[in-house]
C-alpha cells in the first residue's frame, strides 16, 4: 500500500469520511475501478482467514450485507473456494438488493461449482437458525456493515452479529467490526466481537483510540494501488506510532560522546513528602541518555533528595515548603546550564509555586516539558500565556488535568481524547500529550499521532513522573518537541510492556531501566515488528 502521506514514517489513521474520500480519488483521478480495490480487500481477507486457521479441512462462514463491505466478502468467499476451503455464504439481505460491485462479485461467486449461499434475510432470532449454521465453522468473516454505518443496528443484522459473537469459530472482521463506529470505536447498540480484523487500505480512528474497542489484532490490507491523501477540509491527520520510524529518532551518541555532549536537564520538581516523584523523573532522565540531571526542589526536598540519590545532581530554589519571592531569580540561574526544563512532579501547590510555574511557563526560553501538579497550577485562566511562550512546551496531563485546562469534565474529554488533545495544542500552541491507554499527541495544527504501546499495568503511581523525565531528557539531546513527546511516549510504552511480561505487576521504579532496554531494542531493530500488528493482501 502506498499510504496517504506518512508524516515521519508513522502509518495513517483515518476517519471514515476521510477513507470514503481517498477510495473515491483512487478510483477517478487514477482511473482505477472500485472493483479492483474490492478485490484486493477481499484477497487480504481471505489471507487472513488461511493464517488464523490453516489447513485443508478449514470450514468458514461469511456474513455479507448488501454493501461494498458484504462484497468484499464475497470476493473472500471466492478466494477461499479456490484455496480449498469448505464455504458457506449467509445473505443477510435479499440477493436482489445486492447491486453495485457487491452484486458483480455475489454473480462471480454464484457461478463456481459448489457454492453454498444461504438466504438469511429473515433470520431475526440469533438463537434460531443462526445458531447450528455458524456452529461448525472454524473461521467467521463478518462482513455485514463498513465504515458507513450511521445508525443503531437491529433486526437481521443485529441476530447475525449476536450470533457471530456466539459461535465458538474465529471472528475474521472486514474492515471494522460489524456495528463498531469507524470514528469513535464504540458499539451502535451491538458489536462483533473480533478476535482478528483486517481494516482496509489504513487503520480507522475507531480502531485505534479506544483500546477496548472489540477489534482484536488489527492489520491492514493493503488494496495494491496508489492511495491520495484525503482533502484538508476533511481535517488533519492522525499516525500510528511505528516502531522503525521511532528508532530512527533517537538519539545515539557518537563516539566521542560523552555526558557534556548528551544534553543536561533540570528537572523542579519534589517537595517534603513527595521526592519519590522526582527520583523516578530523575532516574527515568538518565535511562533515557541525558548526559546530565539536575533535581531542583525547595530546601526540605533537597535535604530529603540528597539522602536518596546517587547519580543525580540537586539543587534548591526556595528555603520554605513554597516557592519563594528569590525562586525565579534561582531557577534562571540554573537554567544558564541546561538544554530542556520540565517541573511539575511532586512540587508544592502553594501560591509562590503556582506564580513560578506561570512565569516560567510563559517566559523560559528553554524547551520545557509542564506535567502533573504544574498543569493544575497553571490552569484554564493562565493556559493561553503559552501561545506566546518564546521556547517549545510540551504538555502532558492526564484525562482530569486535561479536563481543568479546558474547563470541562473529565467525562466530555473522555468522550473524545482525539478532539480534547487537539484543542488544548491549538489553544495552547504547544504540543499536547494526553495520556491514557491509548496515549494521544497532538500539534497546534491538528496533526495527531496515537501510541500503540502500553498497557494497564502502566496505571501505577508515578509512571507519568517516569514520562516526564524520559521527554525532558530527549528534548535535551536535541529532539524537536514533537520527536520527542512521540518517541517518549512509545519507549515508556515498550518499556511498560516488556516489564509487565517478565514481572507480572510492575511499580514505576521498574520502568527507568525497562525504558533503557526498550532504546536499545529500538536501536538495535530487534523490536521494529510488533508481533500484534502487520499487513496482509497486496
Amino acid at each position: 500500500m502506498n499510504a496517504p502521506a506518512p508524516d515521519r514514517g508513522h502509518a495513517p489513521v483515518l476517519s471514515a469520511a476521510q477513507m470514503r474520500a481517498v477510495d473515491q480519488a483512487a478510483t477517478e483521478r487514477f482511473g482505477i475501478p472500485s472493483l479492483l480495490l474490492m478485490e484486493n480487500a477481499g484477497r487480504g481477507l481471505c489471507e487472513l482467514a488461511l493464517r488464523a486457521a490453516p489447513g485443508a479441512s478449514l470450514r468458514v462462514a461469511v456474513v455479507c450485507g448488501a454493501g461494498a463491505n458484504g462484497g468484499d466478502g464475497l470476493v473472500a468467499a471466492r478466494h477461499l473456494m479456490l484455496a480449498g476451503a469448505n464455504v458457506r455464504v449467509f445473505l443477510i439481505a435479499p440477493r436482489a438488493k445486492i447491486t453495485g460491485d457487491a452484486g458483480v462479485n455475489l454473480g462471480a461467486l454464484a457461478a463456481l461449482p459448489g457454492v453454498e449461499l444461504v438466504d438469511a434475510s429473515a433470520w431475526s432470532d440469533p438463537d434460531g437458525p443462526w445458531q447450528p449454521a455458524l456452529a461448525a465453522a472454524g473461521v467467521i468473516v463478518d462482513a455485514v456493515f463498513g465504515i458507513g454505518l450511521r445508525a443503531d443496528v437491529t433486526g437481521v443484522p443485529a441476530a447475525a452479529i449476536a450470533a457471530m459473537n456466539a459461535a465458538p469459530g474465529t471472528r475474521i472482521a472486514a474492515d471494522v467490526p460489524s456495528g463498531l463506529d469507524a470514528d469513535s470505536g464504540r458499539a451502535r447498540g451491538i458489536a462483533v466481537r473480533a478476535d482478528v480484523t483486517g481494516t482496509m487500505g489504513a487503520r480507522k480512528l475507531g480502531l485505534a483510540l479506544d483500546a477496548d474497542a472489540p477489534c482484536g489484532r488489527v492489520e491492514v490490507i493493503g488494496l495494491g494501488v496508489p492511495m491520495p491523501a484525503p482533502p484538508d477540509h476533511l481535517g488533519p491527520l492522525a499516525f500510528w506510532l511505528e516502531a522503525a520510524a521511532i528508532a530512527d529518532v533517537l538519539p545515539r551518541r557518537t563516539a566521542s560522546g560523552h555526558k557534556g555532549t548528551a544534553g543536561h536537564a533540570l528537572i523542579i520538581a519534589g517537595s517534603a513528602g513527595k521526592t519519590g516523584a522526582a527520583v523516578l523523573a530523575g532516574r527515568a532522565a538518565l535511562r533515557a541518555g541525558a548526559g546530565l540531571v539536575t533535581l531542583a526542589s525547595t530546601a526540605a526536598g533537597q535535604a530529603a533528595l540528597d539522602a536518596k540519590i546517587v547519580e543525580l545532581m540537586s539543587a534548591s530554589y526556595a528555603a520554605g515548603d513554597d516557592a519563594d519571592a528569590g525562586s525565579a531569580a534561582a531557577i534562571g540561574a540554573l537554567a544558564a546550564r541546561m538544554k530542556a526544563i520540565a517541573i511539575g512532579p511532586g512540587i508544592p501547590t502553594g501560591p509562590g509555586m503556582a506564580a513560578l510555574v506561570r512565569g516560567i511557563s510563559a517566559t523560559l526560553g528553554l524547551p520545557l516539558v509542564v506535567d502533573a501538579d504544574a498543569l493544575n497550577l497553571l490552569g484554564a485562566a493562565h493556559k493561553g500565556a503559552l501561545a506566546s511562550a518564546p521556547a517549545p512546551r510540551v504538555l502532558t496531563p492526564h484525562p482530569g488535568e486535561a479536563a481543568r485546562l479546558l474547563a470541562t469534565s473529565t467525562e466530555a474529554v473522555q468522550a473524545d481524547r482525539l478532539a480534547a488533545a487537539r484543542t488544548l495544542a491549538r489553544d495552547t500552541r504547544a504540543t499536547v500529550v494526553l495520556k491514557g491507554a491509548r496515549t494521544v499527541i497532538a500539534e497546534p495544527d491538528g496533526t495527531a499521532f496515537i501510541n500503540p504501546t502500553a498497557n494497564a499495568a502502566l496505571g501505577t503511581a508515578g509512571s507519568g513522573d517516569v514520562l516526564t523525565g524520559v521527554i525532558v531528557a530527549l528534548l535535551a539531546q536535541g529532539l524537536s518537541p514533537i520527536a520527542a513527546a512521540t518517541a517518549g511516549v512509545f519507549v515508556h510504552g515498550a518499556g511498560g510492556e516488556a516489564a509487565a511480561r517478565r514481572l507480572g505487576g510492575i511499580i514505576a521504579g521498574d520502568l527507568p531501566e525497562a525504558i533503557a532496554a526498550a532504546i536499545a531494542d529500538l536501536r538495535s531493530g530487534a523490536s521494529h515488528a510488533r508481533p500484534e500488528e502487520g499487513r496482509a493482501g497486496a
